[in-house]
This record gives C-alpha cells, structure tokens and sequence, in this order.
C-alpha cells in the first residue's frame, strides 16, 4: 500500500538513530585526531565536531527546514572564508563565534513559527 508524502503524519519532538550516535562519534573522532596531529593550532579540530554538532541540532533536536540549514551553512562558509582571509589570528573562533549566533537566531525563528516541528513541538505554544 503506498501511502502519499503528504499524507505520512510527521511526529513532533527529538529524534536519534544508530546512524547518528555513529556519526557523532566519527566526528568526535576526527575533531580528537586533528587535535593530536595539529595541537590546538588555530584551534582547527573544534571544526568537525561544531559543524556535525550543528547539523545534529538543526535536523533532530529543532528540526529545521532545508531552508534554515542551507542558510547556516551558506553564512559558515562565506564567514569562514572571509576571516580566514582577512582575520587570520583568529579565524577559527570569529566564524564560530557569528555562526553560533546565526544558529541561535535560526533556532528561536523556528520555534517561535507555525509548522515547528522540533523538540517540544506541538506541546508550547509562543503565541498567546
């Protein structure tokens, strides 16, 4: 029996898989390797485990749209590239700086919207 997407009820709230755990764990990993080889140089092994983290929070935690996630990573890119250019010194904490405030902007937008689905979805309310 195929039943249409649009159909498929969508559950509120937080989600995890094996997969996930796995991942999680692959950029621990990484971000402890880095670290190893590298030291805390420009605190470079921060960045596997932040951007992993992000998606982690974006896509289970909040579950933003598309839309948000692509607009975070949109402004982690272009931030990275221009500090990295321009800011060498502290290239690293000044992109994590302003893409965790974009992320915390992003994620109060979603709550406070219409069709949030994320953690808590369904149960508060921000509109009165």
């Amino acid at each position: 029996m195929n039943i249409p997407i649009s159909k498929v009820k969508k559950e509120a709230g937080f989600r995890i898989n094996i997969v996930d755990i796995i991942f999680i764990g692959l950029l621990g990993y990484a971000s402890y390797y880095l670290y190893t080889v590298l030291g805390d140089k420009d605190n470079l092994y921060l960045l596997p485990l932040y951007v992993g983290f992000t998606f982690f929070l974006f896509c289970n935690v909040f579950r933003l749209r598309t839309k948000e996630e692509l607009i975070w990573t949109l402004f982690f890119m272009l931030s990275a590239f221009i500090t990295f250019n321009f800011f060498y010194a502290n290239w690293v904490a000044i992109t994590l700086g302003l893409s965790s405030l974009l992320q915390a902007i992003l994620i109060g937008l979603a709550i406070g919207s219409d069709g949030y689905r994320g953690v808590f979805g369904g149960k508060i309310s921000l509109y009165v």
